[in-house]
C-alpha cells in the first residue's frame, strides 16, 4: 500500500487529474519511500515465486474451494503484480513505461479492493483477525523470524547498492586550454564531435509528445571551464512568454495556468541543470512532493511541492530561459539550500529555491502589478509602429520575434499613450532594463539555437567560482537535467543522477 500510494503521489505531477485525490496520498520526500518499498515488494514476490516452485501445491486444497470467481481475480493479480514490478523497473532504469506503469497501479488498487472486499463478504471479522493475529506453530514462528532477518539483510544491502550504484556516467573529456569553446549553440567545434554522448530518457513534462524527450549530453572541461552541451527534442520554439494583448478592460495577460504558477501555453522553452555533491534521487532528495510539505510554509498553488535541502546542503540550479536569458548569453544561476522564510505578502513561496546575488542588470515584467484580469504596463512602445511584428505572429506561425522589448524603446506607461492602441494589440511582457546579468547570477554563460525541431544548448562555468552560492564541480559531482516546452514548472525529470566522470 505504501508503494502504491507513494507511486500516485509521483504520478500527480504529470496528472493532474490525481491532484482530486491528493488529501490522501503522501506528502514530502516520497520518492525514497517509493523506491524503498518497490524493491522491498519485489524482493517478497521473487521469494514467493522460488516458495511456489518448490512446493507447487502450497495453497492446493483450500485455494480449490473457493468460488470460481474468487480463484479468477486471484489468479489475475499474479501477472498484473509481474508486470507492475517489471515496468516500474524498467521505467526507473529509463524507459517510456510511465502509462504502463500507471495503469498497473491503478489494477493493483482494484484488485486489492476486490480481493479484500470479497474476503471481507465471505468471512466477515474472522478474515481480518486472520490476517492480524495469523496462527503460527513454534516451527513457523522461528522459520519466520529466521526468514525475515535474511529478508531485512538482503533489502538493506539492495538499497545500499541502489542507490550508490544506479547513476548514469557522463565522460568529460579534457581539452587543451588554447582550444576555444564558442558558447553559441551550434556545437560545432571538433571536441564536441569527439565527445562521449549520454542519452537521457526524461518525461512527465507538459506539451511534449507523450511528455517526453530524449537528452542528449556532452561535457568539456580544460581544468579551469567546465562545457556543457544539452540536444533535445521540442517540435517548436516557444517564444511568447505571456504576451499583453489589449482587450476592452484594459490590458490582459494571456495565461492558462500562471495565476497558480503553472502556466502551460503561453511560456517560454526553458532548460535547468542541477548539480550537487549529492547523488540521492529526486535531485539530490530536493525534491518534495504535495501541496503542503512544509509545515510552517505557505502551500504552493499548484499542489506539486517544492524544492529545498532537508540538511542545509546548497544545489546549484542553472536556469537557460529562451527569451529572458538566451539573448544576455546566459543561464540564469540559481540555487536550492534550507527553506526560505515565508514573507508576508508575498504571492509566491518558492522554498529552498533562490536565485544568486547579482550586482547589475535585468529583465522586468511589463505589468505594475499582475492580476488575471486587466493590469497595467509600467511601459509602452515609443512608437506603436514597434509592435506591428507581433501583430503579424499572431496569425503567422512562421514569423517567430522575440517577445523582448528593451526599457529604452518603451516610455512610462500614460493613459494618453494608451489610447493609440486598439483592441487586440499585442505586446511583449518581458523588458530589459540592461544587457545582462552582472555579479554572482552571471556566472554561467549560456546559448541555444532551435533547429529543425531541436534545440542544442552549450553552457560553460569555471569548474571553482569561489562563490558560496556555486557548487564545485569536480570528479563525481552528480546532475539532473530537464526540459520545458512552454511550460513554467512542468517539466521533464528523470530519477537517476548523472555522474560526472572527469578525464585528466
Amino acid at each position: 500500500m505504501i508503494c502504491l500510494l507513494t507511486g500516485l503521489r509521483i504520478a500527480t505531477l504529470s496528472q493532474p487529474a490525481l491532484i482530486q485525490i491528493e488529501e490522501l496520498l503522501p506528502q514530502g520526500k516520497v520518492h525514497q519511500l517509493h523506491f524503498f518499498s518497490a524493491l522491498l515488494l519485489s524482493f517478497i514476490a521473487l521469494g514467493f515465486v522460488v516458495h511456489r516452485l518448490r512446493i507447487p501445491s502450497a495453497t492446493g486444497t483450500p485455494f480449490r474451494r473457493w468460488p470460481g470467481w474468487h480463484r479468477a481475480i486471484i489468479r489475475a493479480g499474479y501477472p498484473l503484480l509481474a508486470v507492475a514490478i517489471i515496468s516500474g523497473w524498467l521505467l526507473f532504469s529509463g524507459t517510456n513505461l510511465r502509462q504502463v506503469h500507471l495503469a498497473c497501479a491503478f489494477g493493483v488498487l482494484l484488485y486489492l479492493f476486490l480481493h479484500g472486499g470479497l474476503y471481507g463478504i465471505r468471512w466477515g471479522r474472522q478474515a481480518l483477525v486472520a490476517t492480524l493475529v495469523p496462527q503460527l506453530s513454534r516451527t513457523s514462528l522461528v522459520a519466520g523470524v529466521v526468514v525475515i532477518g535474511l529478508g531485512s539483510l538482503l533489502v538493506s544491502l539492495g538499497w545500499v547498492n541502489l542507490r550508490q550504484q544506479s547513476h548514469f556516467t557522463l565522460t568529460v573529456n579534457a581539452i587543451p586550454l588554447r582550444i576555444p569553446i564558442h558558447i553559441d549553440g551550434e556545437g560545432s567545434e571538433p571536441p564536441w564531435q569527439s565527445a562521449r554522448t549520454l542519452y537521457v530518457f526524461t518525461d512527465g513534462g507538459a506539451n511534449f509528445d507523450n511528455g517526453a524527450t530524449e537528452v542528449e549530453l556532452r561535457a568539456l572541461h580544460n581544468r579551469e571551464e567546465f562545457y556543457l552541451q544539452a540536444r533535445w527534442r521540442d517540435a517548436d520554439e516557444s517564444l511568447a512568454h505571456l504576451p499583453l494583448v489589449k482587450s476592452a478592460h484594459g490590458w490582459e495577460v494571456q495565461q492558462h495556468g500562471f495565476h497558480q504558477f503553472n502556466e502551460t501555453r503561453h511560456y517560454e522553452d526553458k532548460f535547468a541543470v542541477l548539480l550537487s555533491p549529492d547523488c540521492d534521487f529526486a535531485a539530490a532528495g530536493t525534491a518534495h512532493l504535495g501541496r503542503k510539505p512544509l509545515k510552517n510554509a505557505p502551500a504552493n498553488w499548484h499542489g506539486k511541492g517544492y524544492h529545498y535541502s532537508d540538511d542545509g546542503q546548497l544545489h546549484d540550479l542553472w536556469h537557460w530561459k529562451v527569451v529572458r536569458t538566451n539573448d544576455m548569453y546566459l543561464a540564469d544561476d540559481n540555487y536550492i539550500s534550507s527553506p526560505d522564510i515565508p514573507r508576508p505578502g508575498a504571492r509566491r513561496y518558492t522554498a529552498g529555491y533562490q536565485q544568486d546575488g547579482k550586482e547589475s542588470g535585468a529583465y522586468v515584467m511589463n505589468w505594475q502589478w499582475y492580476r488575471p484580469g486587466a493590469i497595467t504596463p509600467k511601459r509602452l512602445p515609443l512608437d506603436p509602429a514597434q509592435l506591428a511584428v507581433y501583430q503579424q505572429a499572431q496569425t503567422d506561425r512562421e514569423s517567430r520575434p522575440q517577445w523582448v522589448a528593451s526599457w529604452f524603446d518603451y516610455q512610462p506607461y500614460s493613459a494618453e499613450a494608451d489610447n493609440n492602441y486598439a483592441e487586440g494589440t499585442a505586446m511583449p511582457s518581458v523588458i530589459y532594463n540592461s544587457n545582462r546579468f552582472e555579479g554572482d547570477r552571471a556566472d554561467v554563460r549560456a546559448r541555444a539555437q532551435w533547429r529543425d525541431g531541436y534545440w542544442t544548448l552549450e553552457m560553460a562555468r569555471k569548474l571553482v567560482t569561489g562563490s558560496s552560492l556555486d557548487v564545485p564541480i569536480h570528479d563525481g559531482i552528480c546532475l539532473w537535467v530537464s526540459a520545458f516546452d512552454r511550460a513554467q514548472i512542468a517539466h521533464t525529470r528523470h530519477t537517476r543522477a548523472i555522474r560526472l566522470e572527469l578525464q585528466q
